[in-house]
């Protein structure tokens, strides 16, 4: 979608930034939408997990569109996988991707797609990038994206909130059916954590 580089600048901080432009909604037949984007990260703060890049709509150059942070001093997955460098605490960065996987599946998008994680070289901290083409109006979760442990925060989040303040936030970004199979998801996803931790005990599922 050939998205722009910005760079932000007050006179004393400068910050590069993604701006993407393109706006084909559903019901367009290749969906692709900087509205998505936005609905990421909205979604990511109402549950409380930080693992979206900050990202606001702007108008540049007379166009609307979503600009988020560039992710400085990051690598990518794919790029940690050729090199096969070991993470200094692997059970955290393990944590990390299954937290990862649980949102892919919520907010129906590729599974743990090695060019869309990327990692803070110093605390390894890691992020999941490029929403553009998420939210299918599908009430299945992924097939290929199995969920087998979850973060406590995002569990309890997904089982406190309610449909109505998930509705409200992504409403100015996704339409009915979107909203209405994410919904469908997250009771899914909550079945399944349900059941792990009914076979496995909470300790083997959750994770703080």
């Amino acid at each position: 979608t050939a998205p722009w580089i910005v760079t932000l600048d007050d006179g004393e901080i400068r910050q590069k930034a993604i701006f993407k432009h393109v706006n084909s909604r559903r019901p367009q037949a290749t969906p692709d939408s900087y509205k998505y984007e936005l609905a990421a990260y909205e979604l990511a703060k109402l549950l409380g997990i930080g693992i979206v890049p900050p990202v606001i709509e702007r108008e540049v150059s007379g166009r609307k569109g979503s600009l988020q942070l560039f992710l400085e001093n990051c690598l990518k997955e794919k790029e940690r996988q050729r090199k096969n460098m070991t993470p200094p605490d692997a059970k955290s960065f393990a944590d990390s991707l299954e937290e990862i996987r649980v949102f892919e599946n919520l907010v129906s998008d590729v599974c743990l797609d090695a060019d869309d994680i990327w990692i803070h070289r110093d605390d390894w901290r890691v992020w999941r990038v490029d929403f553009s083409e998420a939210f299918l109006p599908s009430a299945e979760l992924l097939p290929d994206c199995e969920i087998i442990r979850c973060s406590k925060k995002l569990y309890c989040s997904l089982l406190e909130t309610k449909d109505e303040t998930f509705a409200s936030a992504l409403k100015p970004y996704l339409n009915k059916a979107e909203i209405e199979a994410l919904l469908q998801r997250k009771n899914l996803i909550l079945k399944k954590i349900q059941k792990l931790i009914e076979e496995k005990g909470e300790e083997a599922v959750l994770f703080s």
